[in-house]
């Protein structure tokens, strides 16, 4: 999304992200490695039968990592995302219509209410992360997102957004400034609406000409509302992701917040 806002190419847009994500991604590998304290030795028991749990769903074969090979191979050619998307889920569709034989009906039940193992399998836990995925199971999600882009359409159409960020559009004349300003923009986005790309389009908007006025390449523009929007947006509690995660960890927001340093580096 930032990369195709500022109108840069995907594969620049990655590598200029290196320079903040990678000594982020070390200084929280130190961080957790200093929290973690003194290591014993755990019982790997619970691995164990977790383990035979998956081989005994018959879902684990070698070939089921071939769709992940086509993205990365699709990705590496730098092939469309949209296509490289739709090339992997119909390898996906592929191999399990050969692997388990199920009609269209059955694969359609998959995509809307996700997969769930036969009854006559005993998989405890594994049964349950099985049977989770699907549409069905994003609907709460998609309605935040629903309402989170409608409030932001719903500013934007008044003019209140614009007016607040073109506020201060005067006021940046060096690159630092434009650059904690569009920062701050997609983080105040983030916290206001809950939404991450709707903070990354509004400010990859609104400031992609000063960014161009100063003389700043494009892509340090979507590396700065790329550091400031997504990884911030799952530190809000009202936000898609922190909504996400909360409900696919069991974990509220403001109890992983304080030990989710890779969101706080990036920014920093």
């Amino acid at each position: 999304i930032a990369s195709s806002v500022v109108g840069i190419d995907l594969f620049e847009h990655i590598r200029n992200m290196m320079y903040t994500t990678v000594p982020a991604w070390i200084l929280t590998v130190i961080l957790f490695w200093m929290f973690s304290g003194q290591t014993t030795s755990a019982d790997l028991s619970q691995v164990t039968i977790l383990q035979g749990q998956l081989i005994d769903s018959g879902l684990v074969h070698g070939y089921s990592v071939l769709p992940f090979v086509i993205l990365v191979g699709l990705a590496l050619f730098r092939v469309n995302a949209i296509y490289t998307i739709i090339c992997t889920i119909a390898a996906a569709l592929i191999i399990t219509y050969v692997h388990s034989s199920p009609s269209f009906g059955q694969l359609g039940g998959y995509l809307f209410a996700g997969y769930a193992p036969a009854e006559s399998l005993e998989l405890g836990e594994v049964g349950g992360m099985l049977s989770r995925g699907g549409v069905q199971s994003m609907f709460f999600t998609q309605a935040i997102v629903i309402l989170a882009l409608s409030l932001g359409g719903l500013l934007t159409a008044l003019g209140i957004l614009p007016a607040l960020l073109s506020g201060i559009k005067d006021t940046l004349t060096t690159s630092g400034r434009a650059i904690f300003a569009a920062a701050m923009s997609a983080l105040s986005i983030n916290v206001l609406i809950g939404e991450q790309y709707l903070s990354i389009l509004l400010s990859g908007t609104a400031f992609r000409s000063t960014f161009e006025r100063l003389h700043l390449h494009p892509k340090n523009l979507s590396r700065t509302i790329e550091d400031a929007g997504t990884v911030i947006n799952p530190l809000v509690p009202w936000s898609v992701c922190g909504v996400f995660i909360s409900q696919a960890l069991g974990v509220p927001v403001l109890d992983y917040l304080p030990y989710a340093f890779f969101c706080y580096l990036s920014l920093l």
